[in-house]
């Protein structure tokens, strides 16, 4: 999968990114800052992720207004922080792993919306939805529901711990069923092979990938789906 990433990059046309200072509020093309305050050379894959997924969560806009996803909107720091944290999350975990950050985020979006909270009918949680009684059973997140509530609290919602066992569950499922499309088959049923899953997150990794080179102009309203 490090090909395929380094494929995304060229892609993007992604290279050394200048430091830009603060904006209120936060745009998708500015770099995420960390809600510490700390200083750490912008990462061009978590802002281009960042503008991909600012405009994958809106369902409005118009006349200088912006509306994203309910659960997006409803974090007490704004849907941006959140998206800026995430973003983060997906750069960090996909390099600890080897796996395509736009693969990731794809994966993320299938599954939950991007929505931190978002439980299935077996109980899985997070926002690649891990079953409580598989990979999902040594996370924190999804075994603990005084932990979770707190989680609300902060822009990420302690997703690291849960992307993590994503990505590694994706990974060693790309490696042993041979490719993209079979390990996502298998992320998904347990069984190499790709399946109507794995097509749908393959397509919304290429429809990240064009939003990320896309720069938000001025239209009239519209309602995107």
């Amino acid at each position: 999968m490090r090909k395929i990433t380094a494929v995304t990059l060229v892609l993007l046309g992604l290279g050394p990114v200048p430091e830009q200072g603060r904006a209120q509020p936060p745009s998708p093309d500015a770099p995420p800052q960390r809600a510490e305050g700390t200083q750490e050379a912008p990462d061009p894959t978590a802002r281009a992720l960042a503008r991909a997924l600012d405009l994958r969560l809106t369902v409005w806009r118009g006349s200088g207004r912006v509306v994203h996803a309910a659960h997006c909107r409803e974090h007490r720091g704004g849907c941006r922080a959140r998206i800026a944290a995430m973003a983060r999350l997906f750069a960090t975990v996909s390099r600890r792993h080897g796996v395509d950050p736009f693969l990731l985020a794809a994966v993320a979006l299938r599954e939950s919306g991007l929505n931190p909270f978002a439980e299935g009918g077996a109980g899985e949680r997070g926002i690649v939805q891990l079953h409580p009684r598989g990979v999902g059973s040594r996370v924190r997140f999804v075994r603990n529901d005084a932990y979770r509530s707190r989680c609300r609290r902060s822009a990420d919602a302690c997703q690291e711990e849960v992307l993590d066992a994503g990505a590694a569950l994706i990974a060693a499922s790309m490696e042993r069923c041979g490719g993209a499309a079979e390990g996502l088959g298998a992320y998904n049923t347990g069984r190499c092979g790709e399946t109507g899953y794995s097509r749908r997150v393959l397509r919304e990794r290429l429809r990240l990938l064009r939003l990320a080179k896309t720069r938000p102009t001025p239209s009239a309203p519209a309602l995107l789906d």
